[in-house]
């Protein structure tokens, strides 16, 4: 059996642990305020469909890149975060019902807006019939955020003495096959960093701390709560590069050179994605704003 083989066994499972656990110390009360107050969801999405996609063109613009990095790019910058951006936001202490929300509706609307923000961008390089295998998104959703979240909720709510419990045993787990699944694929060499030398790997981790911190100023210029902009940065940063990788298969088939780029920059970053967000999620944790220079600006206390 192949390393590829046995992650693509662990990922599911770490996956189903992460949302399980974050689930077990959440109730409906949190999600109702989600609702209640969609200024945070609309910020995050818009962020997600408007400002990453435009600033992947800048890059793109800046470095002049070949068509390959360029779509490789895009690919990371069309696909919603996942749940391990949940799992990420739940650790540093953001607002988790907050990145679970933006995540299942930029996860399901990607459905249509990565074709569409693609065509904008790319469209001399999309087949005439591209779309999205709308089935296979919903249930994987359901499957791997939704269920696993309404189980850990029902704990929650109906084992309120052992959730907690319940909760650090599964994010533990969890945590223990994120470290696995990184280590193994390291060893594994699913990816040769240097193989097109230094410049497509800085550029890349240039675009990710580029898109974390529009993203961090962006969220504190509305005035939000550390705690949601914590959790949308990580949103931001945090991508779905399983989804990247469904759509690069569209690109360059007949150019291997090419896909081979672009398939470098996904792999690349979903390797450093995890990175990103560290310095502002020990800043948070600290009690300090996630921003340099900035007061903190936590949200009150509920009596």
């Amino acid at each position: 059996m192949t390393w590829k083989e046995v992650e693509s066994v662990l990922i599911p499972i770490q996956l189903l642990l992460a949302m399980l656990g974050m689930g077990a110390t959440l109730g409906l009360r949190e999600f109702f305020n989600v609702v209640r107050h969609p200024a945070g969801v609309t910020i995050g999405v818009a962020q997600q469909w408007v400002i990453v996609p435009l600033l992947t063109l800048a890059v793109a613009w800046t470095f002049q890149l070949s068509p390959g990095w360029a779509v490789g790019l895009l690919l990371v910058a069309v696909t919603p975060g996942g749940a391990f951006s949940n799992l990420m936001t739940f650790l540093a202490k953001g607002h988790t019902p907050l990145s679970i929300a933006v995540t299942l509706v930029s996860t399901l609307a990607c459905i249509g807006t990565a074709p569409l923000i693609l065509r904008l961008t790319a469209s001399g390089l999309l087949p005439a019939d591209f779309s999205l295998p709308a089935g296979r998104i919903i249930l994987e959703v359901c499957s791997y955020l939704v269920m696993p979240l309404i189980a850990g909720m029902a704990i929650f709510r109906f084992l309120p003495r052992r959730a907690a419990l319940i909760s650090k045993i599964a994010i533990w787990a969890s945590l223990t096959l994120v470290l696995t699944i990184v280590a193994g694929a390291l060893f594994a060499k699913r990816i040769e960093v240097g193989s097109y030398g230094w410049q497509p790997p800085a550029i890349i981790i240039l675009f990710g701390l580029l898109i974390h911190l529009v993203s961090t100023e962006v969220t504190h210029l509305f005035r939000r709560y550390d705690d949601e902009t914590m959790a949308l940065a990580i949103e931001v940063s945090v991508r779905n590069g399983g989804v990247g990788l469904l759509l690069l298969k569209f690109f360059f088939t007949d150019q291997p050179a090419l896909q081979g780029q672009a398939l470098y920059t996904i792999l690349f970053y979903t390797g450093i994605q995890i990175f990103v967000p560290i310095p502002a999620i020990l800043r948070h944790r600290a009690k300090l704003s996630p921003l340099w220079f900035r007061s903190a600006r936590k949200r009150p206390e509920v009596s």
